[in-house]
């Protein structure tokens, strides 16, 4: 249980709760969970040049089930879970690039705004397969639906914004003996809409990221990693290009 005070948006009490159950020693695990939230606008929600002062906070409740199943010793894991989550007075980015909306009046360049109501729900599928302990493997897809519920708005049953409909990602990792650990990640992210009308598309795109590191000893270890190894162009945001390949280094010492 929490409680949330505001002195603004006043009192919010939510809470969570989960259950599993196995009946073969965890070889086979089923899940179910319930949980209640509660979000205060922040500060540039509310005062910001884009800020809307008459924002409402957030509240949601979801819930999902799923089945884990373990093989081979369990060093293959294969995981579907389905999700459903109902909120009400969503805070949305409005883009005021093409009006004439009455909230964007003042507001050429967007402000935030409540969904009155709006839904997801969906399924993830995960694997995890570790044959050895220097190899290991990773695989998740998610399919989402997010959609605009709020009884007699223009926009029922639209897809909310900036939210794909899917997305997966595979990882590998792999340790050599003398300590030097490798990895990379592929990351895939499906289509989405810019707007609450539906009319603007951003699209998807795929990013492949590599990793390695190091340990020279007990208490040091060198670490590097590039992001975005292929140079991708690609947006979250219609017109807001992203950050292209860049790569880091940097070293971790334990005492």
């Amino acid at each position: 249980m929490r409680h949330d005070h505001h002195d603004r948006f006043g009192d919010e009490t939510t809470g969570s709760a989960s259950s599993a159950w196995t009946p073969n020693q965890g070889s086979t695990t089923l899940r179910a969970s319930y949980s209640e939230g509660f979000k205060a606008p922040t500060l540039f929600q509310l005062q910001s040049e884009y800020g809307n002062p008459l924002l409402r906070p957030e509240s949601a409740r979801g819930g999902d089930i799923g089945i884990t199943q373990r093989l081979f010793d369990k060093k293959l894991e294969l995981s579907v879970t389905a999700f459903q989550r109902t909120t009400h007075d969503i805070i949305n980015f409005i883009s005021c690039s093409t009006p004439p909306s009455a909230i964007c009046v003042g507001r050429p360049f967007g402000t935030y705004d409540n969904v009155a109501r709006a839904r997801a729900q969906g399924v993830e599928l995960t694997a995890s397969f570790n044959p050895s302990d220097s190899l290991q493997l990773e695989a998740n897809y998610t399919h989402a639906t997010t959609e605009d519920r709020s009884p007699g708005s223009a926009t029922f049953a639209k897809e909310l914004t900036r939210r794909p409909g899917e997305t997966a990602s595979v990882l590998i990792d792999y340790r050599l003996p003398f300590g030097l650990k490798m990895g990379a990640t592929l990351t895939h992210s499906g289509e989405s809409f810019d707007n609450a009308s539906n009319t603007r598309r951003v699209a998807g795109y795929d990013l492949v990221d590599v990793r390695f590191a190091w340990e020279m000893s007990e208490t040091v270890e060198l670490q590097a990693r590039v992001e975005n190894l292929l140079d991708k162009e690609y947006e979250t945001v219609l017109n807001y290009g992203q950050l292209r390949r860049a790569a880091y280094a940097g070293a971790q010492f334990h005492f």
